[in-house]
């Protein structure tokens, strides 16, 4: 392992399973250890991300994360999202603070005021994108990564994660952008370099026939003038092809990028931990 280009190690953090995914530093990445941890169901007087959490303690102690820099990817299910109009009137970070918890609490209600806020870039006068994580899942999180000092790089949500990985897909035309988990989508209208629509929903394990009903349902909610039928959807879990009939829709599947050492299908999941 070199001190000038050190591992990259990925977790990705599920209610249900802890991913780890280990790869060499340098322009040449390679896989070089993969893992998936099965958790239990959180008790019921504990947080969903609970067991999560207390796994990655587990991993710290045992030195599974010795030597690299590590990256926290978070499931969309313990993350929240909201659109931040522009607002001319915000003077100092400080009222673009409140104007941000204010549009949480138009949408998830007082719970929000606990949050972790995040806001993402975008160009001028244009509409953001907030993501809202638990602060004390956020303090849980630093609070186990502690050892690693400056190791710990970076906290990312899932759909924040798979939209940095293919920004210049979808700054190219307006369309759908679709992040699939196990029971969970994550769908949003992107047009002209910002955010229409955001939202999360669940749905089952035959989601890939479901989808074309969703996108006509999200269609209508926003009621944009943006119209379009392009849709990018990443689905790293769906370790088959997928058979979508897709109706109007003109759906694409986005395929991760599988370093050396990694097989397609099997290994795909891996690839949201490694940022590829």
């Amino acid at each position: 392992m070199s001190l000038l280009w050190p591992d990259q190690l990925g977790v990705a953090l599920y209610p249900d399973r802890l991913l780890l995914a280990r790869a060499s530093g340098g322009l040449r990445r390679r896989l070089k250890h993969k893992q998936i941890i099965a958790l239990a169901p959180a008790a019921a007087d504990v947080p969903p991300w609970q067991p999560a959490v207390d796994a990655l303690a587990v991993q710290v102690a045992a030195g599974a994360m010795a030597g690299a820099a590590v990256t926290l990817v978070l499931s969309n299910r313990f993350v929240n999202y909201a659109q931040v109009p522009f607002n001319e009137a915000l003077a100092s970070a400080e009222e673009e603070l409140a104007f941000v918890r204010h549009c949480f609490t138009r949408v998830h209600g007082s719970q929000a005021e606990g949050w972790a806020i995040r806001l993402s870039q975008a160009g001028p006068r244009k509409t953001r994108l907030a993501c809202g994580v638990e602060q004390t899942l956020v303090d849980a999180l630093a609070k186990v990564m502690t050892p690693l000092g400056s190791r710990y790089r970076s906290l990312q949500p899932h759909l924040m994660a798979s939209f940095n990985r293919w920004r210049s897909r979808l700054a190219a035309r307006p369309g759908w952008f679709v992040v699939a988990e196990p029971g969970l989508l994550s769908i949003a209208l992107l047009s002209d370099g910002q955010w229409h629509s955001v939202r999360t929903l669940k749905v089952g394990a035959d989601w890939p026939k479901e989808l074309p009903g969703v996108l006509s349902r999200e269609e209508f909610l926003v009621g944009s003038d943006t119209q379009c039928e392009e849709v990018l959807l990443f689905a790293p879990d769906a370790t088959q092809p997928l058979m979508l009939d897709a109706g109007k829709w003109r759906i694409k599947a986005l395929l991760p990028t599988l370093l050396p050492g990694m097989a397609a299908g099997d290994d795909a999941p891996f690839s949201i931990a490694l940022g590829a």
